[in-house]
């Protein structure tokens, strides 16, 4: 298991977004999220998949129209005190995706 500095440097590695899903996580009545990125769009790039678990707050803008990348990808630890709300995702450049989580693991 990695930790957050340790997540913020693979977001900085993989900027080409390949996958994004949101699914319902049944035993927890939550939602995760998955993305999958890499560091470049050719076929054989490694791709590093991160799952968010019990994520809120989710907004997007701006995806589509030929290959999206996500620029300068940043997760922040909060002290706000709630339990569910303990990270922090944003993509600072465009604003395109942010949302709050509670943990996330690396595939």
């Amino acid at each position: 298991m990695i930790n957050a500095p340790e997540l913020n440097e693979l977001l900085v590695a993989n900027n080409c977004l390949h996958a994004i899903s949101i699914q319902l996580n049944m035993d927890e009545v939550t939602y995760d999220l998955f993305l999958s990125i890499s560091t470049s769009e050719k076929i054989g790039a490694e791709i590093v998949r991160i799952r968010f678990i019990d994520v809120s707050e989710f907004a997007s803008r701006d995806f589509g129209g030929g290959l999206t990348q996500l620029m300068h990808m940043s997760v922040n630890k909060l002290d706000s005190g709630f339990d569910k709300m303990r990270y922090e995702f944003s993509e600072l450049e465009d604003k395109k995706l942010s949302f709050y989580f509670a943990s996330f693991s690396v595939d």
